[in-house]
């Protein structure tokens, strides 16, 4: 990859990138220079003159693009990834880049310009790796979007271990030099959904009022100063279950179950009650969409009904689905052995 850069007060500011393929990775350095900034409209094909007063910088790979390279922009990327020593991107960066899907950056990106995102209708994925704490910018990109955004937080604390207490944590760091400490990750997965306004005009009162359709717009005030409130977004759910689809819902709570930070006890079991009063629906749809996994999550949970589980056991036979039969017929068995003599019943999803 070829890039263009500035030196600014130190460090590297990024201006364009080129090469092929449809991912960029930003260095964390040029030659010896730490990147800490990525220009305005790098990203974007709607710049309306080139920088003049730029270095170039080839990666190791670049030699091998060269008859092939191209600008780096527009609808020409499809995942952008950021080091952690990036701290703050400039105005309209993705303007226009309507194949935009995934964005990875850290916590240490406190600073984003102004319509950074406009024009970016395809991002779906934001993932997080939170260095420092709790803080990021995610409240601010998702506050440009309105489109359904998956975010998954890569939260990462120091592991204290010794003789005394082999569970103890802390992210202090005269405790971490006074022990061994190995870094940890623990991993958090969000849905935000989709939410847009509509103007409705009252035509006898003449005047016009906004409506809001979906619940994206309550799950994005779910932050305080840049921190997410886990118990904010878990109350929301009664919200999304009125309003949200059905697969926007199962991944919800198939998510917050699975990495469960911050989920209170009364959380765990509202997401419970859920999937037990929709479970012959959701199984359909995991044995359609092969999410055996899921349905590995039903048994972990302990959520299964008989009556459900030997329709599901059917279902995926008739679809032709063995793997998600074979493992339904071994949790029929497991969790509900059928006795001698037992009259045979028909049972319907």
């Amino acid at each position: 990859m070829r890039i263009q850069y500035r030196i600014r007060d130190g460090y590297a500011e990024i201006v364009r990138c080129f090469g092929t393929g449809e991912t960029v990775v930003v260095p964390e350095k040029i030659g010896e220079i730490t990147v800490r900034a990525v220009a305005a409209y790098t990203f974007s094909d709607k710049k309306s003159s080139e920088d003049q007063d730029v270095l170039e910088y080839r990666t190791e790979d670049g030699f091998l693009e060269e008859d092939r390279e191209q600008l780096l922009a527009g609808e020409k990327i499809a995942e952008v990834v950021f080091p952690e020593t990036v701290q703050e991107i400039g105005n309209y960066i993705f303007y226009g880049c309507r194949k935009l899907k995934k964005l990875t950056f850290s916590d240490r990106l406190y600073r984003i310009g102004s319509g950074a995102f406009t024009g970016c209708g395809k991002l779906r994925e934001l993932n997080v790796f939170l260095m420092d704490g709790e803080k990021s910018c995610v409240k601010e990109i998702l506050g440009e979007l309105w489109q359904r955004i998956d975010v998954t937080f890569y939260r990462k604390y120091v592991k204290i271990v010794d003789q005394q207490d082999v569970n103890l944590q802390s992210t202090d760091p005269q405790t971490v030099n006074q022990r061994s400490a190995d870094r940890e990750t623990e991993v958090v997965k969000l849905v935000f959904p989709e939410h847009y306004e509509e103007a409705v005009e009252n035509t006898p009162a003449r005047i016009l009022f906004t409506q809001h359709h979906g619940t994206g717009n309550n799950y994005r005030q779910c932050f305080y100063s840049r921190e997410l409130d886990y118990r904010k977004y878990d109350e929301l759910f009664v919200l999304a279950e009125a309003q949200e689809p059905r697969d926007v819902l199962e991944d919800l709570v198939f998510w917050r179950m699975e990495y469960p930070h911050g989920l209170s006890k009364r959380a765990r079991k509202n997401y419970e009650t859920y999937l037990s009063g929709q479970l012959g629906q959701i199984v359909e749809h995991l044995i359609k969409t092969d999410r055996i996994d899921r349905l590995g999550q039903i048994s972990v949970y302990g959520l299964w009904k008989e009556d459900v589980l030997e329709a599901a056991a059917v279902s995926a036979a008739d679809l032709g689905k063995a793997e998600a039969a074979g493992f339904l017929m071994n949790e029929r068995q497991r969790l509900f052995p059928k006795k001698t003599g037992a009259k045979k019943r028909k049972f319907e999803l």
